[in-house]
């Protein structure tokens, strides 16, 4: 069982079955205003193909908006780049090598 800290606080980890997944595949907006990280995931939503159109059209729609405090904001970041981390190590995404100065 995982626990967290908050404010001194030891905070059990009790899992939800009844909380619905959102699924989005992409982030359109992330804006921070010193006390909150705000999220905003988007699906994108394509237009009925038009054979006239040089390129397809669409609408990025979004499905779900996420305010995190400082603190939450600072907990995801750490958990996304050990994530990062964990992928770079099996191959899954490569960093792009630094350009000399």
């Amino acid at each position: 069982m995982t626990k967290a800290t908050l404010e001194g606080a030891d905070l059990r980890y009790e899992d939800r079955a009844d909380i619905v997944e959102t699924f989005a595949d992409n982030v359109q907006r992330m804006t921070f205003d010193g006390r909150t990280l705000r999220v905003e995931f988007c699906v994108a939503r394509m237009d009925d193909p038009d054979a006239k159109a040089k390129k397809r059209t669409g609408r990025a729609v979004p499905v779900m908006r996420l305010v995190l405090d400082l603190d939450g904001a600072v907990d995801m970041f750490n958990k996304m780049n050990n994530l990062q981390a964990a992928l770079e190590s099996r191959g899954v995404i490569k960093t792009s090598p630094k350009a000399a100065s």
